[in-house]
């Protein structure tokens, strides 16, 4: 369930017949936030800016709650338990996670875990900089002690760089070199696999689009998405290529799956309503996942990979009872001799191509195809 703290609607109920003059924060002429979170870890941050976005409503009529009320505090908590137990929901999306106040946010994510133990929460962490994501990580060691309780963060430094990886020449920094740099930086959450990861969702310009309409591109970013360390998120659309530019509005980057009403001209959740390059992505995204829901090595496993050169990128995924080799290849066709690879390929003479269903009988020297991912489930 998708949750927001930081403010509500002018409409709303207790808006409306507002229960104390410090329910929402009050300025003498509207004053908007200035979304910056990362004033919560500067530490040359001045308070002018703190306040701004802490109290900044989030727009014209979208007042900023004062968490700091305690009979607010106490009804946010309450409503979310109350949410949990009469719904059974799982887990909660928590908007603008750095936006409402801080210590609050601990405290509700806290009372809410320790009610139900299982549950999970994510917060959307929409920061540029790893470590400014990774300080909303729950259990992160940050300098000032704060520890936020989350179960996940969103990873929006992983998202901007799969937007430019695929799509992108290759060079020391840019290109496969982007996802590589994203993931040196594990070490400052304390689980990175939790982190969601995702290629756009509904405030995002679809990813088709910000990939220039480039199906090769599509295949390698899905790929990488469902083989990589972090918990994968699809937004509705994504596997059929749906497009929309955030510049022209949000209705247009959430436009409703084509089909399921009489109104609808065209179908696509069926096969005779997908155009060929819709279909092609569909097939590559359903074979993948299909093979995922029963890899722990990829749910769970261990992940280490190597420095990208001349456009490849290669990566395993690992456990005790079995390892999946991952490349990727940005440029040209080419033959990868494979011995700098050794310590993940000893002991194995085979691999399955996950997608093709085809074995690999030799892995001396393995053939990728230009612009393309191979996932092998590796064989002794």
């Amino acid at each position: 369930m998708d949750m927001v703290f930081n403010h509500v609607g002018l409409e709303h109920w207790f808006i409306k017949d507002i229960p104390s003059k410090d329910w929402i924060h009050f300025f003498p002429e509207f004053t908007r936030s200035n979304f910056r979170a990362e004033v919560h870890i500067d530490p040359y941050a001045s308070e002018h800016d703190k306040e701004l976005m802490n109290n900044g409503w989030f727009d014209t009529t979208m007042p900023d709650l004062n968490q700091k009320n305690p009979f607010l505090a106490r009804y946010l908590i309450q409503n979310s338990i109350w949410w949990i137990e009469f719904s059974g929901i799982d887990g909660i999306r928590m908007d603008t996670q750095p936006y409402p106040d801080q210590e609050f946010m601990a405290t509700w994510a806290k009372e809410v875990l320790a009610t139900y133990p299982d549950f999970k929460i994510v917060g959307e962490s929409w920061l540029q900089k790893e470590a400014h994501t990774a300080y909303w990580a729950g259990n992160a060691k940050n300098a000032d002690g704060y520890n936020s309780n989350l179960s996940s963060v969103t990873d929006f430094p992983m998202y901007f760089a799969m937007t430019k990886a695929f799509v992108e020449d290759d060079s020391w920094t840019d290109g496969l070199a982007r996802l590589y740099y994203v993931l040196t930086h594990d070490f400052m959450y304390p689980n990175a696999q939790s982190n969601l990861i995702f290629l756009d969702n509904h405030d995002l310009s679809r990813f088709y689009s910000q990939i220039k309409y480039n199906l090769n591109a599509y295949k390698m970013a899905i790929s990488f998405l469902l083989t990589t360390r972090g918990t994968p998120q699809l937004y509705m659309g994504t596997e059929i290529l749906m497009t929309g530019i955030d510049a022209n509005g949000h209705g247009n980057m959430r436009k409703d799956f084509p089909g399921g009403w009489a109104s609808d001209k065209k179908n696509k959740f069926t096969a005779a309503g997908r155009s060929k390059e819709e279909n092609m992505a569909f097939s590559y995204t359903q074979k993948l996942l299909n093979w995922r829901k029963s890899k722990p090595v990829i749910h769970t496993g261990k992940l280490t990979h190597f420095v990208p050169e001349n456009g490849v990128y290669v990566y395993f995924r690992h456990n005790a009872e079995s390892t999946v080799m991952v490349i990727l290849n940005n440029g040209e066709e080419k033959n990868i001799s494979t011995g700098k690879y050794k310590e993940f390929l000893t002991g194995y003479k085979r691999g399955l191509n996950v997608i093709e269903g085809l074995e690999i009988q030799q892995l001396e020297q393995i053939f990728v195809p230009a612009k393309s991912a191979l996932i092998l489930e590796l064989l002794k």
